[in-house]
């Protein structure tokens, strides 16, 4: 396959591209956009030195005429103004509309291809004219085929509860059939992409002491014993006060939105259980990323699970690139 050139915008972390190296897509990155310093920061210490689209990363104060060709757009927009973890304000939020800036970059450029990622509130309730609108624009004025679907990370084998919806527009004379990868059996579960299964040992600051996990067990009622009727490391859902038998782990999110706890046996302990926080490695084997590819840049575990909770699921978004790109 010829090489085909990307414009990354919303980078965060860099998914798209993340997902094309993981597919071993010949492909090169002709420009991005990031408005944080601190995920441009992640991001061009895992891609490299890539021209940088608008004054510091905002796609707002761009010139499309600055935009070299390319083939491939992707772009994961603000999800916040359609989360049900943020406010919910939609198109009332200034953020929501960004979406305007996709749209004059992909007129201007006229790809061949286009990948959008949202959460899956975008499609619902009153967000969905917005999501539907979307899509006539890119039907009817800029002249794509349309295909729109709500994927969840664990039907593609990672345990993750994480719905997002993609859109994938097709420039309508290349006349392609898309169609979305088939779901597959989850063969490994929560406990399988925890540290100690591969090999990495949890440092102690992570643990939460006596004093924290009984404000868990009396005052918040969690019902963390139950994992002694199990034989396996499980999921503390804090939010919902539910301890995950499906051994799928609940959405990854922001730091300050996180209410999950990792809830492992362990005889040595006198209650034969611990309670933790997540690791950075696991934060990102659960977002689809294979061992060791990630280059954290240094940064703290605040901004690296930042990163992780807004970003995209590089297995997801390498399966449907895999499918999109035979249309080329």
């Amino acid at each position: 396959m010829p090489q085909i050139r990307v414009f990354e915008a919303f980078a965060g972390y860099g998914g798209a591209s993340f997902a094309l190296k993981k597919i071993r897509a010949n492909y090169e990155l002709v420009m991005y956009s990031e408005f944080d310093k601190f995920a441009r920061e992640l991001f061009e210490a895992n891609h490299g030195s890539v021209p940088l689209y608008g004054a510091n990363g905002d796609i707002t104060r761009g010139d499309v005429l600055s935009i070299p060709d390319f083939e491939l757009f992707t772009g994961g927009f603000p999800c916040q103004p359609f989360s049900s973890a943020g406010l919910g304000k939609g198109v009332l939020d200034p953020r929501g509309t960004l979406f305007q800036n996709i749209i004059d970059v992909v007129s201007a450029k006229n790809p061949k291809l286009v990948l959008l990622e949202n959460v899956k509130g975008f499609t619902q309730g009153k967000h969905k004219s917005t999501f539907l609108e979307i899509q006539r624009i890119f039907r009817e004025e800029l002249n794509y085929q349309v295909h729109a679907e709500v994927l969840n990370t664990r039907d593609y084998g990672i345990p993750q509860n994480r719905e997002r919806v993609w859109i994938v527009c097709i420039r309508k004379d290349l006349d392609c059939n898309f169609k979305w990868p088939k779901k597959r059996i989850l063969r490994k579960v929560f406990h399988d992409f925890l540290d100690p299964q591969n090999d990495l040992i949890v440092p102690e600051h992570y643990f939460l002491n006596s004093r924290q996990i009984s404000v868990l067990l009396n005052k918040h009622r969690m019902p963390i014993r139950e994992v002694l009727e199990e034989n396996t490391s499980l999921c503390l859902d804090i939010y919902n006060k539910k301890l995950r038998k499906d051994q799928v782990s609940i959405t990854l999110t922001e730091p300050h939105h996180n209410s999950l706890r990792v809830v492992e046996l362990n005889s040595f302990e006198k209650r034969r259980y611990t309670v933790r926080k997540l690791t950075i490695p696991e934060h990102y084997r659960l977002m689809g990323f294979d061992e060791g590819v990630l280059n954290t840049a240094g940064q703290s575990y605040q901004q690296l699970c930042k990163r992780a909770g807004n970003g995209w699921d590089v297995n997801v978004a390498s399966l449907i690139l895999k499918e999109m790109l035979k249309c080329l």
